[in-house]
């Protein structure tokens, strides 16, 4: 499947690049190349080469191709004056003005037809190579492992399947066709050169924060024979089967099994121990990985070659060929390790498998591809291709972090709403930080990532271990007693507010005991977003009174998953029955401080028609804050919900709820009035349900929740506030 066995008749010193040659050629050992350009070395475009279903102009620096109308394909062929003897293809091309794309391919008339690669996710308004070999991975990939011989190609062609704007447009600076030879092994060995003793470092700082249990897991697998995978999982592996039984059974498993995660444990338990056991073990895992899914085609392409997967195996094979030259692994080892790496990265460098499995371009998986092709071009910088990888990974990272990355106040926040997944991508980024500043070029990149870490610390609650469980976050529960790590004051009180990032955040002392208390209006993305706009939670004296209620699973549309994102289970305004829409844009949020009072006041229209509105104001020398809800509209199945935390207790005591917890010394009390009320709790069955919160995966467990309602109220008022026992 992937190695490449043909002898060639020519072999081009992989390391000295004609200084003509196209950057996108680098590291291609090219046997024969024909390269169009409008301007430079090269031939040159002519109008009546081109053809296709737009028009077609040519200026000083390039084509452009405009479309128009619904035919749903559009091509672009620069047809040769005769057929060029190929195994790749390629072109640098910018794609502007389209609503929609499905795909865009690249290739040539072939003897079975149109030969070609396609990238579902590609790149607008900004220049990119668009290129693959015959030899490539991601065309092996596209075309089931099958790769047709070299060709004598007519012509070479660009297709788009999408739907342009109002004006679209294909721009094409260069359009290239090209014979290499296959991978050259010895050309790839740069001498024999270490690895940098600080990428090494960089990338194992990374796996550490990764593993937290690698110790207990690699211990299982020398002692016990265990395999050890990513989440603290050990599975069974007889000695007389090839692949842990267990294997199959989930998505996760497979994941982790082909992204080398058990060798990344070994290794770092190797390096902790210093034994060689456990390193000769990471050896073994890989070798077999390589023998079993690369150079036989593995049956599972999906999670054999998923993205994500696939770039960390990338830095797994980095760290073992690293280890290799400090313990002297032999040759053979060493070389197929090497080959594999530079068909890894040169994949992950390909705009044929970025973000390949996922419905849009801008995702964090691609942030993995781009963090591994980086720390390979540093780690073998003397390879011809490694300048522009380098430029490419922190291309497409710059552009990743304008897109799901928002700097306010200060502080850069993952727009995907879960502050849970913004810790995971904060330690990518830490990474991505730490590589580009090996990099040595100049990007914000180490800033982003500075100021992730910033709001990190910042938006955890006093004890600094947890934080709300906002969107698809894991929930830390409340402890059953007293927390004294969660009484220590603020020593700096403040109120912050970010409007562009969708939080307001109240900190303060109530006698020398701290709160926070927090108001949500996150809408830069669907992702991993719960109903919560305008949504509270409380924390005071080492407990979580008001909570977000977290979630249960990916399973959406099951009834609890269901309920723990709806409105009905987040401290707000909500409207049982009525559709409500997480689209980005409809959550407004501001504050302001006057007299000692901090005030944020918010907006949604999530609901269609209507405009929720709620305003929160409060000191920060005492926990007694006021809220006012409005709708525009009102609707007769309004509910005011608060939700309480793991070990909170709520009655109701004429017109107020009191919420007690064993390990404070203080009550909250909720005064909502004269509006009736209840209190309900493990009302599982109920429509909507009330009284559950979500903790992992499939677990969850009962709390009170405290249920008004609003009738054909346009207003309500309510007040928290906090009273020693």
């Amino acid at each position: 499947m992937m190695p490449d066995l043909q002898p060639a008749d020519a072999r081009p010193d992989f390391r000295q690049e004609p200084p003509e040659l196209p950057e996108s050629l680098h590291g291609r050992q090219i046997l024969d190349r024909l390269h169009y350009t409008v301007q430079g070395a090269g031939e040159h475009f002519s109008r009546e080469l081109l053809s296709g279903d737009g028009d077609i102009t040519l200026d000083g620096a390039h084509v452009t191709a405009s479309y128009s109308g619904e035919l749903g394909s559009y091509q672009l062929r620069l047809k040769l004056p005769s057929a060029f003897l190929a195994n790749g293809a390629g072109a640098r091309i910018r794609l502007r003005g389209w609503q929609q794309i499905s795909y865009i391919a690249i290739g040539y008339s072939g003897f079975s037809g149109f030969e070609h690669v396609k990238a579902s996710n590609p790149a607008q308004d900004q220049w990119f190579d668009f290129s693959a070999g015959h030899g490539d991975l991601a065309w092996g990939w596209q075309h089931g492992w099958d790769r047709p011989e070299d060709a004598q190609a007519p012509d070479i062609r660009l297709y788009i399947k999408g739907t342009p704007g109002e004006a679209a447009h294909l721009d094409v600076e260069d359009m290239l066709l090209w014979r290499e030879a296959p991978l050259d092994g010895e050309a790839l060995a740069d001498q024999d050169l270490a690895l940098p003793p600080r990428v090494l470092h960089a990338i194992r700082a990374y796996e550490l924060k990764c593993f937290r249990s690698y110790q207990s897991q690699a211990r299982a697998f020398m002692e016990e024979g265990k395999c050890p995978l990513y989440g603290d999982v050990l599975l069974d592996w007889p000695a007389d089967a090839v692949l842990p039984p267990a294997l199959p059974e989930t998505g996760t498993y497979q994941f982790s099994w082909h992204a080398l995660h058990p060798a990344v444990m070994l290794m770092l338990h190797a390096h902790d121990t210093g034994e060689t056991g456990p390193l000769f073990a990471a050896r073994d895992f890989v070798m077999g990985w390589l023998e079993r899914s690369y150079d036989t085609p593995d049956a599972n392409i999906k999670y054999a070659w998923y993205d994500h997967g696939t770039a960390e195996r990338c830095l797994a094979m980095l760290q073992l060929y690293g280890l290799g030259q400090a313990h002297g692994f032999d040759k053979r080892c060493q070389d197929r390790l090497r080959r594999a790496i530079f068909r890894h990265a040169q994949l992950l460098a390909s705009e044929v498998f970025y973000a390949g499995h996922q419905p849009t371009r801008y995702h964090n998986h691609a942030w993995f591809q781009d963090l591994v092709l980086l720390a390979t071009a540093l780690a073998f910088p003397r390879w011809p291709c490694a300048a522009l990888w380098i430029k490419t990974a922190i291309a497409r990272l710059e552009d990743q972090f304008e897109k799901l990355i928002v700097r306010d106040g200060g502080y850069s926040v993952f727009v995907e709403n879960s502050i849970g997944y913004h810790h995971g991508v904060q330690r990518l980024i830490e990474f991505a930080g730490n590589l580009a500043t090996l990099s040595g070029h100049p990007t914000e990149i180490p800033a982003v990532a500075a100021e992730l870490q910033k709001f990190s610390d910042f938006f955890r609650y006093p004890d600094s271990r947890r934080t709300l469980s906002q969107g698809d976050t894991f929930r830390l529960p409340n402890q059953d007693g007293v927390n004294p790590r969660g009484q220590i004051p603020y020593g700096k009180p403040g109120f912050t507010v970010l409007p562009k990032a969708g939080y307001a955040i109240w900190q303060g002392n109530h006698q020398d005991r701290p709160f926070m208390l927090t108001m949500l209006a996150t809408s830069l993305s669907r992702t991993h977003k719960h109903e919560d706009n305008l949504a509270l939670s409380l924390y005071f004296d080492g407990v979580e009174w008001l909570i977000d209620n977290s979630f249960h699973s990916h399973e959406y549309t099951d009834p609890l998953p269901a309920y723990l994102r709806s409105a009905a289970a987040h401290n707000c305004v909500c409207l049982p029955g009525q559709a409500y829409s997480i689209d980005p844009g409809l959550a407004h949020l501001d504050g302001r401080s006057e007299d000692g009072i901090c005030t944020a006041e918010g907006t949604h229209e999530a609901y269609a028609g209507l405009t929720l509105a709620r305003s929160v104001s409060g000191p920060l020398t005492q926990l007694d804050f006021t809220g006012q809800d409005g709708i525009s509209q009102p609707q007769e199945t309004a509910q005011l919900r608060f939700h309480c935390g793991e070990h909170v207790t709520a009655r109701l005591e004429d017109g107020k709820a009191v919420l007690t917890h064993p390990g404070s010394a203080f009550s909250l009390i909720i005064d909502f009035g004269d509006l009736p009320a209840r209190i309900a709790r493990g009302e599982q069955d109920s429509t909507p349900m009330a009284g559950l919160v979500g903790h992992h995966f499939m677990t969850h467990a009962e709390t009170d929740t405290l249920i008004i309602d609003l009738a054909d109220q346009e207003t309500a008022r309510w007040r928290v506030s906090a009273v020693e026992n």
